[in-house]
């Protein structure tokens, strides 16, 4: 085996290597003002340095001020949007519904704009707003928005309480017209040839269809009023009462009225409007205690005329109906 030699050279050569080296590399020092030239050439590198970066961090945080601020106004209108936008306005609930039901809808189910009520049997609806719509059986209803609705067949009543309501407001749209809601409570009936209103309480506004109703088409009617438009032939006005028989059915779909802890007056006021008939007391005394009495239990599921009875049968008064009147008499 052999080893390799390490590398040598000669002394001499190398010292004359690094004199020539050493005398080309040598430069003379820096006078003092090539040396203040370097200083303002490095300042001026350096400020127009943290100038620009300055700038740069201004602008992002700008873009993410911009940024956020635009995340934060879409995230507000697709709040407002879908608030506004969403779901239909509801107009109502299914509050009793007697005989076969309805379609789709049941007991207890919210109504909005856009749906069809189909009833089988009678129904109440109690209104968002407050008040009520009370459908007849075989009646087909559309709601087309929170406070107008179409009949298309059948019969409905509509009723809206006498306080101060500015909110509840309904108008029946018909194959005569617009019925608008002036007064508190109107019946209306409509069929393929014909409309029939009957305002029972307040007023209503009539806007016919062209035609319908003559030199005009706007017809004002009050309490006890009826208004029959046939096709072809013009409406027609009469006087009805706003008590009896035809009323009995509206009578039957009375929202029930809690009558605990509340004065016997005002369980007989709602009995006088729900029949359709005005109250008299026969003498002060009996309007006295009808003041001070106060009720207790429940008449649920017994309509007015039951509820009369039978609430009147625990006091020391009596009623009678006399036409157009229940008049209430104490027991002296």
């Amino acid at each position: 085996m052999t080893e390799r030699q390490a590398f040598s050279s000669d002394t001499g050569s190398d010292k004359e290597l690094d004199r020539a080296l050493t005398d080309v590399l040598r430069s003379s020092p820096l006078d003092s003002q090539a040396l203040e030239r370097i200083r303002v050439a490095v300042e001026k590198e350096w400020r127009t340095s943290t100038t620009l970066h300055r700038r740069s961090r201004a602008i992002r945080r700008w873009g993410w001020a911009s940024l956020a601020a635009a995340v934060l106004v879409i995230a507000v209108t697709t709040a407002w949007f879908t608030k506004f936008a969403g779901e239909p306005v509801v107009f109502g609930s299914i509050s009793r519904s007697d005989g076969n039901g309805v379609d789709v809808h049941h007991v207890g189910d919210l109504l909005r704009a856009g749906d069809t009520v189909r009833a089988h049997g009678p129904m109440l609806v109690l209104l968002a707003a407050g008040g009520s719509v009370r459908i007849a059986a075989d009646s087909t209803v559309d709601i087309t928005s929170a406070t107008e609705i179409r009949l298309e067949r059948g019969k409905i009543y509509v009723d809206l309480p006498p306080v101060p309501a500015a909110s509840a407001r309904l108008n029946v749209w018909t194959h005569a017209g617009m019925v608008e809601h002036v007064g508190t409570g109107f019946e209306v009936l409509s069929d393929d040839t014909s409309v029939r209103i009957r305002v029972r309480e307040g007023r209503i506004r009539l806007r016919a269809v062209p035609g319908a109703a003559g030199n005009s088409n706007v017809i004002l009617a009050a309490a006890g009023t009826e208004l029959l438009a046939v096709s072809g032939d013009g409406i027609v006005r009469r006087q009805v009462p706003t008590y009896g028989s035809d009323w009995l059915w509206v009578a039957n779909l009375a929202p029930t009225y809690e009558i605990e802890g509340q004065p016997l007056l005002n369980f007989l006021q709602w009995v006088s409007r729900e029949l359709g008939r005005r109250l008299e007391f026969s003498d002060p005394e009996a309007r006295d205690i009808a003041a001070r009495t106060i009720l207790h239990g429940s008449i649920r599921d017994h309509d007015p005329l039951d509820a009369l009875a039978n609430v009147l049968a625990t006091t020391s008064l009596r009623y009678e109906i006399l036409g157009d009147a229940i008049r209430v008499n104490s027991d002296r």
